[in-house]
């Protein structure tokens, strides 16, 4: 991911991770505890999960859908679910300064694969960014 990316990614409160399962039913859920990790990380906190974490433990491919305005990118790639060890930790101990209230189940890594564009255009819509 690069500045521009990240940058927008950032500003979108929330967006859409989508998952399926081994038939390749579909299933999206809203994420909002959300955050960049590295060039090719990203983490989302776990606190409603429960088809999107049934479906990563047998199809690890998800994707990301966020927008602004008329301006959209959809981010692919592959997820490991953690319940324990220093990912979780770590993103626990994040998300718990920022909300500290907040239920954290588990944490999703997210390895980033694609990025394509959701912008709704003849130039851009669905092209690889």
């Amino acid at each position: 991911m690069n500045n521009s990316i990240k940058s927008f990614f950032e500003q979108v409160p929330v967006m859409a991770l989508g998952t399926a399962d081994s038939n390749g039913c579909p299933n999206v859920s809203a994420i909002a505890s959300k955050k960049i990790i590295d060039d090719n990380t990203i983490w989302t906190i776990d606190t409603f999960h429960n088809k999107t974490i049934d479906n990563i433990a047998i199809n690890n491919k998800v994707t990301l859908a966020m927008w602004k305005d008329s301006i959209g990118y959809q981010i692919k790639g592959t997820a490991v679910y953690h319940t324990k060890g220093e990912v979780f930790e770590n993103g626990k101990k994040w998300i718990l300064e920022l909300k500290p209230q907040k239920i954290v189940k588990g944490v999703l890594e997210i390895n980033v694969t694609d990025i394509y564009y959701l912008t709704p255009n003849y130039e851009l819509a669905g092209k690889e960014y």
